[in-house]
């Protein structure tokens, strides 16, 4: 049986070191001020907050199914190779015809830029068929619209009613083009919400951390954690209290699926029955060592 089902976009994430983001005139032609020569090669990394979290759960040993449009293409080949084949992770969609690809510049300073192709949309109801799992984790993409949170809410609250737990990370898409009544109506069917600072306030405003944490929590999840960057993370539940924990600063590197290697960590500890507080610290533990290895979730588990 598959413990955690995962449904959300899968992406191969091209890093490019080192670019300046001032690199003169583009021009058609080849010339000294429109060419830039590489430090180190490209690097390939798994990305998408569906594939990127369910790779990472499946390396930690959860059994996990996954919801997502990888194509058939030489970028979705790779992608599975990773998912299939070094995660164990099952397809439960089928395949498409192409795949989602994500170019990031990222300066010396470690400022990035993103150049997306977010390739074919996520069918939500396909996870419907998924009958063995114990817990349900869906993330937005860049392709989501108020319809897909429609459609989200209404798998939310099937699997509910059979007692499938559910965790969401809406991400920053979603405020692009569903309104709050929308998002409240998803909140009222997640069991555990998770989000950056910054994503969440968009839709809760507070001038604290706990406040924040207070806010969604009246809006009906059990279980909240709000993801800090730098400054670690804050956690609260209705039955518990609202705490906060620091994390290590990792300094000169880019932090490329740190976001991802965290959901991953937490539901692996939820769904081995830890505390909602030893969960974060999985989730913040695992999302220093990617940021410290700088290769994503593929090196959240490297020392």
């Amino acid at each position: 049986m598959f413990s955690i089902h995962v449904a959300g976009n899968s992406v191969l994430d091209l890093l490019l070191r080192d670019v300046p983001f001032g690199m003169g005139r583009a021009e058609d032609a080849w010339g000294s001020g429109n060419v830039h020569f590489l430090s180190g090669p490209p690097e390939a990394v798994l990305g998408g907050n569906g594939g990127a979290t369910a790779y990472l759960l499946g390396r930690l040993g959860e059994r996990v199914s996954l919801n997502s449009r990888v194509g058939t293409d030489a970028f979705g080949k790779v992608l599975r190779g990773w998912l299939e084949g070094d995660a164990g992770v099952t397809f439960a969609a089928p395949p498409a015809k192409t795949t989602a690809v994500n170019v990031i510049p990222i300066s010396p300073g470690g400022e990035r830029r993103s150049i997306y192709y977010t390739g074919e949309k996520v069918d939500w109801r396909q996870s419907l068929e998924d009958k063995a799992s114990g817990w349900f984790f869906a993330s937005g993409y860049g392709q989501v619209t108020a319809e897909d949170l429609v459609a989200l809410t209404a798998v939310f609250g099937a699997f509910q009613s059979r007692g499938v737990r559910v965790a969401f990370d809406p991400g920053p898409w979603f405020f692009l083009n569903a309104n709050r009544k929308q998002m409240l109506a998803a909140w009222a069917c997640v069991d555990c919400l998770i989000g950056t600072e910054d994503e969440l306030s968009t839709w809760h405003v507070s001038d604290r951390v706990e406040g924040l944490i207070e806010k969604l929590l009246e809006c009906g999840p059990g279980q909240v954690a709000v993801k800090r960057g730098g400054d670690g993370a804050a956690f609260g539940s209705r039955e518990g209290g609202i705490e906060q924990l620091a994390t290590e600063r990792v300094k000169g590197v880019n932090t490329v699926g740190a976001g991802d290697t965290f959901n991953a960590g937490l539901l692996h500890g939820l769904a081995q029955g830890e505390t909602l507080e030893e969960a974060v610290r999985i989730g913040m533990r695992l999302a220093t060592q990617a940021v410290r290895n700088g290769r994503g979730v593929l090196g959240a588990l490297e020392l």
